[in-house]
This record gives C-alpha cells, sequence and structure tokens, in this order.
C-alpha cells in the first residue's frame, strides 16, 4: 500500500513540481491584478515629546515655517492603503533628539496599523525650531475701566488683586511688553462693584501681545471699584485787566482741562463749570506771558469737594501775543509828494518803499501792498540824494520810521530838468 502511493508521488514527480510552481506563479499573478500596489500621501500634525529637556536649560522654542506638520507617502498594497487615514499614524519629535546647533529635531512617523505589510515613506521629516533663552519678570497690573457710570458718579479707585503677575516667556516677547491691563466695564455702575477681569498685555503702541508662548502666574485677577457720586467739570478761566498797547490776551494753558467733583446730586446738578478768576487772573498792563498757581478749593461753590484724587493746586499760563512786524513792498507811484518847492525836481531811487507794519498774524492776511498809499513832506529838501521820510495813510502802524532813497535836483531854466508826477508840491508853488 505504501508502495503504491509512494509510487504515485514520485511518478511524474518533475512535472507535478512544476504544475505546483505554475501555479503559484498564477495566484501571484491573479492577486496583484486584483489587488496591485499603491502609494497614498498623509499629513498628520507632529507631537512634541520632552519639551522641558530645553525648558530645563533655561531655554524655550519656536517651530518655523509650520513644520509642526509633517507629509509623506505610503505604499502598500490597494485594498491596505484605502482602508488606512491620517489617524492611524503618528509623527513624534523629541526634543532630547535635537541637533547641536539647536535648529532641528528629528520626526519619526509610525502606523498603528498593517505596520508590517506597508513602507512608510518621508523625505525632510524634522522639525524645524528657533531657539532662545528663557525669562521671567514681574509686571504690575494697571486696572482701566471703560463705559460711563451712572449720573453723578464717577470711579474714585479701581485696584487689582494682585497687584503684580508673573510672566515666563522667550525673552523676545517679554521684551515687546508695555503695560499690563485689566479691563473692566463700568457703564451704568451706580455702587461699589467687585469682579474678575482677563489680564491683557500690550505693546508701546497700544497692540495686544499673543500670550499662546507665555506663562502667566494668573490669567485673570480680582477688580475692586469704588463708586463715588460726582461729576467732572471742565475749567473756565476768565481774566481781569488788559494787557499792555500792542499786546493781547491769546488763551490760557493748563494741564488740566477738567476736574472731578464730589457732593450731593443736587449740588453736582447745579454746577456745569468751574470758573477761575480773581487777581490770579489779571493780565493788566502784560507784555509776556502771565503764569499763576491757583488753588482750586478757593473756587468751590457749596456742597461741593474736589474728588479724592483730584490735584488741589494747578498752574496756569495766561498767553499774552504782541504784535509782530511784517515787510511789505509798496509802489512808489502810491506815495505822493507835497510841499516839493517849484525850483525842485524829485526822482525816488527804487520801484518800491520797504515798510515793516506791525499787528497780529490775523491781521496781515488781509494788507495788499498794492492798496497801501503815504505821502512825502518835502517843504525842507534841498538838492542832493536825501533819506526822505514816508507817512502812510490810514490806520497802519509801524515798527520804525520808514525812509526812502530819493534824488532831488534843480530844474532848468526851460523847467524840464526833471519830472515827478506824483508831486503836488511842484504845482502848488508855481501858482
Amino acid at each position: 500500500m505504501l508502495r503504491k502511493l509512494t509510487k504515485r508521488i514520485t511518478n511524474n514527480f518533475g512535472l507535478k513540481v512544476l504544475a505546483v510552481v505554475f501555479a503559484i506563479v498564477i495566484w501571484l499573478v491573479v492577486v496583484n491584478i486584483e489587488d496591485p500596489e499603491k502609494t497614498k500621501g498623509f499629513t498628520i500634525p507632529v507631537t512634541i515629546e520632552n519639551s522641558d529637556y530645553l525648558t530645563d536649560m533655561g531655554k524655550t522654542y519656536d517651530i518655523l515655517n509650520n513644520s509642526d506638520k509633517i507629509s509623506f507617502t505610503v505604499t502598500g498594497k490597494r485594498s491596505i492603503i484605502e482602508e488606512l487615514s491620517d489617524s492611524d499614524f503618528t509623527a513624534v519629535a523629541n526634543m532630547e533628539n535635537v541637533n547641536d546647533e539647536l535648529t532641528t529635531v528629528p520626526v519619526s512617523v509610525a502606523a498603528s496599523r498593517y505596520s508590517g505589510q506597508i513602507e512608510i515613506n518621508k523625505r525632510d521629516a524634522t522639525l524645524k525650531i528657533s531657539v532662545e533663552n528663557l525669562k521671567t519678570e514681574k509686571y504690575a497690573v494697571k486696572v482701566v475701566t471703560k463705559g460711563t457710570p451712572a449720573a453723578y458718579c464717577y470711579v474714585e479707585t479701581a485696584t487689582a488683586d494682585p497687584k503684580k503677575v508673573t510672566i515666563t516667556g522667550p525673552e523676545s516677547v517679554l521684551s515687546q511688553i508695555a503695560t499690563v491691563e485689566a479691563i473692566v466695564d463700568v457703564s451704568g455702575v451706580g455702587e461699589d462693584m467687585a469682579t474678575n477681569s482677563k489680564v491683557v498685555l500690550l505693546d508701546e503702541t497700544g497692540n495686544e501681545i499673543s500670550q499662546d508662548r507665555l506663562t502667566l502666574n494668573r490669567t485673570s485677577v480680582a477688580v475692586d471699584v469704588k463708586i463715588t457720586m460726582g461729576k467732572s467739570v471742565p475749567l473756565k478761566f476768565t481774566t481781569n485787566g488788559t494787557p499792555a498797547d500792542g499786546y493781547r490776551y491769546e488763551k490760557a494753558e493748563c494741564s488740566v482741562s477738567s476736574v472731578k467733583l464730589v457732593g450731593s446730586s443736587e449740588a453736582l446738578a447745579g454746577i456745569s463749570e468751574l470758573e477761575i478768576s480773581g487777581s490770579q487772573m489779571s493780565i493788566a498792563g502784560a507784555t509776556s506771558d502771565v503764569t499763576a498757581g491757583v488753588d482750586l478749593t478757593k473756587f468751590l461753590p457749596d456742597g461741593v469737594e474736589l474728588a479724592s484724587d483730584q490735584q488741589k493746586q494747578i498752574n496756569v499760563t495766561l498767553v499774552i501775543e504782541g504784535k509782530t512786524a511784517k515787510a511789505f513792498a509798496v509802489p512808489v507811484k502810491n506815495i505822493t509828494v507835497k510841499n516839493l518847492p517849484s525850483n525842485l525836481s524829485m526822482q525816488f531811487n527804487a520801484d518800491t518803499v520797504t515798510v515793516n507794519i506791525l499787528g497780529f498774524a490775523e491781521d496781515f492776511a488781509d494788507i495788499n501792498p498794492e492798496s497801501i498809499t503815504g505821502t512825502i513832506d518835502a517843504s525842507g529838501f534841498n538838492t542832493g540824494v536825501l533819506a526822505a521820510e514816508v507817512k502812510l495813510d490810514g490806520n497802519y502802524s509801524v515798527s520804525e520810521t520808514i525812509y526812502t532813497a530819493v534824488t532831488v535836483t534843480e530844474k532848468s531854466s526851460s523847467g524840464n530838468s526833471g519830472s515827478d508826477s506824483n508831486s503836488e508840491g511842484a504845482n502848488s508853488s508855481s501858482q
């Protein structure tokens, strides 16, 4: 029996082996036709491990070029590849593997399924980072109120608890922090309030700084707001007296434009401004600015006081403006010569006469030199080059006496040695 079985197996053994091999090949061909290899791309986030490795060195890092996401391809049987999704893979960057230059960290990618049946192809699998020193600073918290409290109410004090917060982060970010604020809305508030307010970091231009790379020991603070019955009113400065001739009062300058007052609602309702007047506001005979120290409490009406945070003493400058001189070139045709002896003739040595008129800035805008007229009294003139005094018509004020150069000659017997169309004196002398 055994011999017959052995004979059957060994009979045509080569052909039987060939048939088996051929069957395997056919099976592989069929499998590859039905389930060929396929390559598919995936993009997943990179998980950071052991980030304390840099922190323990007093360093912090920032991820560059969005390298915390990695793209790679996976090759395998189509039936397997089509089952895979992003969630089947993990990408890990271990900070302990950072390079010596502290610029890159290798990223490893692993599959949670079919790891032995697929090939993961990743090119530049590195996390690119920028490393800088870690710093810790304390910052005072400034409470900022927004909105308007209820009628005749104002914020007397607003304080934070704690008064300071500790911030840890990159030096480059901490150096941008100008103020730390806690903002509280007091719109319509008529009594004391206690609340919690988020801490906001601002740079020098008032822009908010992201806290993504920072660690704060407190992200919010308790804020206590004290509300007092009161109102803010503008200051009104009333002067007395008149400045010296050629000067005028321009304005009052003060670092404080309004003051906070407290009192009963009835007393506050009757005051819309705080007027500062009296001897301290005198500008009589002034030729320059007048500076006065003012005690605000002396000008408060009955039943009204200054708020506790309002300064009592202020300095006021009463600005006095003096006239200035501006030069105008007046054509000589506008100058009339009077009382020139009939035997003399006069010529101007220039086409215009320069006059320096006194006035305030706005006065000069309406002055047209073509419209300015004047006269010369030539009654005492002799021959030669003279400095003739010009007197302007109208109400002009001048900074100095006006002179212009003229040439006076004696007329010939024919009376044609000179001409002066503006000379009234020559005509009157010949009558």
